[in-house]
């Protein structure tokens, strides 16, 4: 059976830390001279509110987490979260559609990025630092921020982290849970404050520069300004970007082994990390033909001095565009700097191809995860061989380990659910009124945490508003489906569930 008073307790003890994030944003809102009590007043006591009666109400819970137990504690805190979370845009007047708040913040959370306001620059400042903030938060995982607190509230980490990353593992630094994620976050914040003084030395002001900071470590997208990264019209911002988006998309593990001991063989020898760059420069190479053939002017090419080096800046102009798209949209970031709805449309198929795929296990980025098509290729792999040698054991291995046949079944499982959600989310699309691209793009988009969508209705600069309020619950959904990776979400619906076996 569910133990109601150990939920309680974790997710009083969440709140509570809501709340404390959401002082910050009211200190925000104080030092830019906003209405800092009518924007925040109301959210913080209710969340503190709220959080104090459910841990006390779980005070005297035992202390054992059974596996129903995370996996509800897991799906109930990024709705409460988002629930909460939600309050400042409905006070601070920025929007008056319940929809509309509660899919920005869940944008926010599941760091898809998708904005439902046409212009971010009329948000007050402390609203848009809380955009940036949710991103962070939601990055590395709410659950899996929160396991260094979990014991000093008497709440064991095991099942909760089991039930935050499910299907793939993401590699273990430590025998406890708890101090991997310490380790863990600790290079999240010295990525985070790296990227912000990196973007300050390029040119971004300070306040630029940390909220920017906080979206392109958790690959979010959510910017100060409409239109993103190409606000700025920076190759040198455009260059930090693509480093800081790079490492957030890699097995966190990895980016430790790499940075802290410098094991980089070990590093470069990771089969889904190998798969994940040859996956980026295949559509990098994809993107800069058919950016080179659509949009230089060939004409002022020739062998002077001026041809010449308008043909060197149109190069550096096309790698820098098509390994930026490319980044961004595969790591799920989504920061923006071309329409690329008028691209050829050989782009598209690329575009919607590494939505689908997104980075490596065990890091911020979206989509399915590479380690899942490396396993599917090697299960076709072998396959094919089966035919030709019927009575061969042939297992998957990942270099020199053999994956477990449940690694492997959960893989399958998962893009099984994903096709099965994309489908479905791409028909109630259609039955709302968008026409198939659009159905498609955005469904991809929402359930790969991606933010630009593919379509006319909803292009890579445009804002969700225009979507009607049945479609944003429902991308709201699908977001959140993606982020807790569909199992930890559709898991609390099934009947057996709740049966005392």
């Amino acid at each position: 059976m569910i133990n109601k008073r150990i939920i309680a307790k974790a997710v009083g003890g969440l709140l509570a830390l809501e709340s404390a994030l959401m002082m910050l944003c009211f200190v925000v809102s104080l030092y830019f001279g906003e209405p800092a009590w009518r924007i925040w007043t109301i959210p913080i006591l209710s969340a503190l509110t709220i959080g104090s009666i459910l841990f006390y109400y779980g005070k005297k819970a035992q202390n054992t987490v059974g596996r129903r137990d995370g996996y509800f504690i897991v799906s109930s805190t990024w709705i409460i979260f988002s629930v909460f979370g939600m309050l400042p845009f409905l006070l601070s007047g920025s929007t008056d559609r319940l929809s509309i708040a509660f899919f920005e913040t869940i944008s926010g959370f599941t760091t898809t990025g998708a904005t439902a306001f046409p212009v971010v620059e009329v948000l007050p400042n402390s609203l848009l630092f809380w955009r940036s903030l949710m991103h962070w938060l939601g990055g590395m995982g709410i659950i899996f921020f929160t396991i260094a607190v979990l014991p000093t509230l008497g709440i064991g980490e095991q099942k909760v982290f089991a039930a935050e990353v499910t299907g793939v593992k993401i590699g273990k630094l430590h025998p406890r849970i708890s101090t991997t994620a310490h380790w863990l976050w600790s290079l999240y914040f010295l990525l985070t404050v790296s990227c912000a003084l990196a973007y300050y030395f390029c040119g971004m002001s300070v306040w630029d520069a940390v909220n920017h900071a906080l979206a392109t470590l958790a690959t979010g997208g959510f910017s100060t300004h409409t239109e993103s990264i190409g606000w700025f019209d920076s190759p040198l911002i455009e260059y930090v970007a693509m480093l800081f988006m790079w490492l957030a998309s890699v097995n966190f593990s990895l980016t430790y082994l790499l940075i802290v001991k410098r094991r980089v063989g070990v590093v470069f020898g990771n089969t889904e990390l190998r798969a994940f760059i040859a996956i980026s420069l295949t559509a990098v190479l994809v993107f800069a033909v058919s950016y080179f053939v659509s949009f230089v002017d060939f004409s002022r090419m020739s062998f002077t001095p001026e041809g010449i080096l308008y043909f060197l800046g149109e190069c550096e102009e096309t790698l820098r565009s098509a390994f930026f798209q490319a980044i961004s949209l595969q790591t799920s970031t989504g920061f923006t700097k071309h329409d690329f709805m008028l691209w050829p449309s050989i782009c598209w198929v690329v575009v919607i191809f590494i939505s689908f795929c997104g980075g490596c296990s065990g890091s911020t980025s979206g989509g399915v995860k590479v380690i899942r098509l490396v396993f599917m290729a090697k299960i076709i792999h072998n396959e094919f061989l089966r035919i030709l040698h019927p009575r061969a054991v042939l297992p998957i291995r990942l270099g020199e380990e053999t994956v477990e046949h449940a690694v492997v079944r959960s893989a399958v499982a998962y893009l099984f659910l994903y096709g099965f959600l994309l489908v479905l989310g791409s028909a109630c699309m259609l039955l709302l009124g968008l026409s198939p691209l659009d159905s498609l793009g955005i469904t991809v988009s929402s359930l790969s945490n991606i933010g630009p969508a593919l379509g006319y209705a909803v292009g890579p600069l445009d804002s969700w508003d225009v979507l009607p309020d049945m479609a944003l619950w429902l991308q709201s959904f699908l977001m959140l489906a993606g982020r807790l990776e569909i199992f930890s979400l559709i898991l609390p619906f099934i009947p057996s569930f709740w049966q005392s076996r």
